[in-house]
């Protein structure tokens, strides 16, 4: 192996201030990606014929948030709980055919994780359809997402959806907990979807890590390759985390996330030639990117109060997937295109990859501290 020394790649990186402004505009894209998101929730309603039973979890963060608390200090919800009551109403805007219902009754309790529970029950007319508003995310950060999952009286998953600030109302007709099964998995299967292509044209260090793959490829069957066992790869450990199977903290796994962008950045410096050995590399670092994958389900409530798994674990690895490869299919013509220029020849693939190396260095850094 040929190596290069550090002020080789300097050199390089800097030549005629060619790359300079990839380089802080990338460096600009990390600051903006917050390792671990702290603000989690989950909803599970359950229909019955004279009551509707709303479960809500929050996070300690988000509970602490939503009373007007700093992060600056930690969240001390235990001793807030009768504060906290008085808020659970406003938690959740609930309504029968177009009626808001007022809660007869209200549960709060601490939970295992420093989690805080809320149960309300809200009387029901079964002759009326009922809209259900998650109010609490618009008092939340921006981007906050939220799991609310329909249930009928025998406890059947009827159907699951994710709901945002920007869209945070779920809708259940009169008759749904009469027939839920085909209607309630196609709305679970499409808010899914969105939810996995969003995840990963939002997650800016899976996709430089994906563009640090794919720069140091020249041949289509190299990129095949690579693209395939990193989607096998993710894939696998997504299921297996979402299902409970194997487990790594957020606080571990998004470090790992930043160390392998650093590791092929760096390696596309000091190597040449095409890689045709790194889809073997690519399946193992795969692996980690997969449990990065499931804590984005799981900060959105996937199977919390026992909702369904298997559609919602389903569409988000598909959106996933169509996400990446749309964004292989844009990111790879451009590179070959780019390679016709003799100065992208020379500079580009080091330039490209000392950027990358730079962002996966400052979230490796801020992930370690914060």
């Amino acid at each position: 192996m040929k190596g290069a020394s550090i002020s080789d790649i300097l050199s390089r990186v800097t030549h005629r201030g060619k790359g300079c402004l990839l380089v802080l505009l990338l460096a600009a894209c990390a600051a903006r990606v917050l390792a671990h998101n702290p603000m989690t929730s989950w909803a599970v309603a359950r229909l019955h014929a004279d009551r509707v039973e709303l479960e809500v979890e929050l996070s300690s963060e988000s509970a602490w948030t939503l009373m007007g608390g700093s992060l600056d200090v930690a969240p001390d919800v235990g001793a807030r709980l009768p504060k906290l009551k008085e808020l659970a109403p406003s938690l959740y805007e609930v309504s029968a055919g177009g009626s808001q219902l007022a809660p007869t009754s209200v549960e709060v309790e601490l939970r295992e994780e420093d989690g805080v529970g809320f149960v309300l029950v809200y009387p029901r007319s079964s002759g009326a359809p009922l809209r259900f508003d998650a109010a609490f995310l618009r008092s939340l950060p921006a981007g906050h997402k939220t799991a609310l999952t329909l249930k009928d009286a025998d406890d059947k998953v009827m159907r699951t959806e994710v709901l945002t600030a920007a869209a945070s109302s779920l809708e259940a007709k009169a008759d749904d907990s009469s027939s839920p099964a085909a209607g309630g998995r196609v709305a679970s299967f499409w808010s899914f979807l969105k939810l996995g292509v969003g995840h990963i044209l939002t997650g800016y260090d899976h996709l430089l890590f994906l563009l640090g793959l794919l720069v140091a490829c020249r041949r289509f069957s190299t990129a095949a390759k690579i693209i395939t066992c990193f989607t096998l790869a993710h894939s696998l450990t997504l299921a297996l985390a979402a299902l409970d199977v194997v487990s790594l903290p957020s606080r571990l796994v998004e470090p790992l996330i930043a160390a392998s962008i650093v590791f092929v950045a760096v390696e596309n410096i000091v190597r040449k030639g095409e890689p045709g050995w790194r889809w073997a590399l690519t399946f193992t670092l795969g692996l980690v990117h997969g449990f990065g994958f499931a804590g984005a389900l799981k900060e959105a409530g996937l199977g919390a109060g026992g909702a369904g798994l298997l559609v919602p674990l389903f569409s988000f690895n598909l959106g996933v997937e169509l996400g990446q490869a749309g964004v292989a299919a844009v990111v790879l013509p451009l590179l070959w295109k780019l390679r016709d220029l003799p100065a992208f020849e020379s500079y580009g693939r080091n330039v490209i990859s000392a950027a990358i190396a730079l962002a996966g260095a400052w979230w490796f850094v801020t992930r370690l501290l914060f």
